[in-house]
């Protein structure tokens, strides 16, 4: 395979060794791609700005605002394949065997789940036509989001090893085989909750990725499941990382929580809740619906309702 330039012609056996030569043209990778490679921005008309050469090729958008604009205003028989190309570009490159769930899509920089939804009618359908099935597909438990419920009376048991506890109303602390939180006696239902503070999601799922992973093991043996909370959100992750003094490889990590929301299907799913407040909010919550919040997308729900 050869690489030609197409300034001068002059072909190169390495892309690497076309790019060494553009500076004989005294041009940066941004010059010369956005001079001989011009795409537009499908909404603006604009040509799309130049990071990377993988991203450039991969994007049609300069925001994930314009994709969502573009796919909620132009005719749906030009969108309806556009949005189906990228779905199944995205499971065949990841080698998924259900359809990405709504973190996935939100940090892929892909359609969201409502736009699949306003195109074909469910999101289940349109995973459906790329041959496969969403990664959950129940809708959460009606419950979930109503104030008439006696969930803050559950008593919450919490793990002697919780470093810093959440407050509940009813608790008590018990050594736990895997998570930090979960009930006990008759209102036992096989869930657990796994409480992270950012620092901690990150460190889990870099360094810490093998010993969670066999965590998550021992979850599936036990035929339970594990609600890895978050107190934190993705916005605040992406900003504390930029400007703060220690920065994280946030594509390796969420590429670990990807992995382990698929090869832990029905064991295991990550909920970013933004702080301890609405941690301590939804965990009776999820606690007490238990499985009736195993296959649905929670991040999903919490996002479109809120949790106030």
């Amino acid at each position: 395979m050869s690489f030609k330039c197409k300034a001068c012609e002059e072909e190169f056996s390495s892309e690497k060794g076309l790019h060494l030569h553009l500076k004989k043209h005294k041009m940066d990778l941004a010059t010369y791609y956005t001079t001989y490679y011009p795409r537009k921005n499908l909404l603006t008309g604009d040509i799309l700005p130049f990071k990377s050469k993988e991203e450039y090729f991969s994007k049609d958008f300069s925001t994930k605002a314009q994709l969502i604009k573009w796919c909620l205003q132009e005719d749906k028989k030009l969108v309806k394949p556009y949005v189906l190309k990228k779905l199944k570009e995205r499971v065949d490159l990841k080698n998924l065997n259900h359809g990405p769930n709504h973190l996935e899509l939100k940090i892929a920089g892909l359609p969201d789940i409502d736009v699949y939804k306003h195109l074909f009618g469910s999101y289940s359908k349109a995973c459906g036509q790329v041959g496969v099935k969403p990664l959950f597909n129940k809708r959460v438990d009606k419950s979930f989001f109503s104030e008439e419920n006696d969930f803050e009376n559950l008593k919450i048991f919490v793990d002697t090893r919780e470093q810093q506890p959440l407050c509940f109303k009813n608790s008590e602390n018990l050594k736990l085989d895997f998570g930090d939180y979960t009930l006990t006696g008759e209102d036992y239902n096989y869930t657990y909750i796994d409480r992270k503070g950012e620092q901690d999601f990150k460190g889990t799922l870099s360094g810490g990725f093998e010993r969670f992973t066999r965590e998550l093991e021992r979850v599936k043996d036990f035929e339970c499941y594990l609600f890895v909370i978050i107190e934190s959100d993705l916005n605040q992750i992406y900003k504390k990382n930029r400007w703060g003094p220690h920065k994280s490889n946030l594509n390796f990590i969420y590429h670990n929580m990807r992995v382990l929301t698929h090869k832990f299907k029905g064991h295991c799913q990550f909920v970013f809740t933004g702080n301890r407040e609405n941690s301590e909010k939804i965990i009776p919550k999820i606690l007490g619906l238990g499985k009736a919040l195993w296959d649905s997308d929670l991040q999903y729900y919490i996002d479109k309702n809120g949790l106030d």
